[in-house]
């Protein structure tokens, strides 16, 4: 029996970098470290894709911490996820900011149910959650402005964990080839 899996279409940590660059360019955000994402998720993505829905559901309605509707062009968040990020919980920032990169990334066109035999994988430069979390990775630790800083710099002036900053470090150095 085969598995399923998501496909999206291949984009490379570049062409991920240079989107993220360009909408963060179109927000006056090219020098901010620290982006604000709640009011990006509330007030900056409507204006961007003046179709984005979101929502703001119950922590008892939802297991998962945030979803995204391609189709519907909706993002939903749970409420605790929500609440953490706008205190400025590294976590959830990211994983706001993972949700908007579906949104972006992965509209009704761009991603496709693929079956795999068993032991196969797809290109990471096609899987839908390497592109998403590069996508959070990317705007949230601009690769400019994070040149030169360790991780505990990273993390507290852009707001990201600790793994999250060591992860976007070993990237940057090659240390990991995707």
């Amino acid at each position: 029996m085969k598995n399923e899996s998501r496909r999206a279409k291949g984009m490379s940590r570049r062409d991920i970098r240079e989107l993220a660059k360009m909408i963060r360019r179109k927000c006056g955000l090219e020098q901010t470290y620290k982006v604000p994402v709640c009011c990006f998720f509330e007030w900056i993505m409507e204006k961007l894709f003046p179709d984005f829905q979101w929502e703001i559901v119950p922590d008892y309605t939802m297991t998962e911490e945030g979803v995204t509707f391609s189709n519907a062009k909706k993002v939903e968040i749970r409420q605790d996820v929500y609440v953490a990020a706008c205190n400025g919980d590294g976590r959830a920032r990211f994983t706001i900011m993972h949700e908007v990169g579906h949104f972006i990334l992965h509209g009704p066109n761009r991603v496709a149910l693929c079956r795999l035999s068993p032991g196969e994988s797809i290109p990471k430069f096609e899987d839908p959650e390497w592109q998403a979390d590069t996508f959070a990775s990317e705007f949230l630790m601009d690769y400019d402005l994070v040149q030169g800083m360790n991780y505990k710099q990273i993390s507290d002036e852009c707001g990201v964990t600790y793994g999250a900053a060591k992860t976007r470090i070993g990237k940057m150095q090659g240390r990991w080839i995707v």
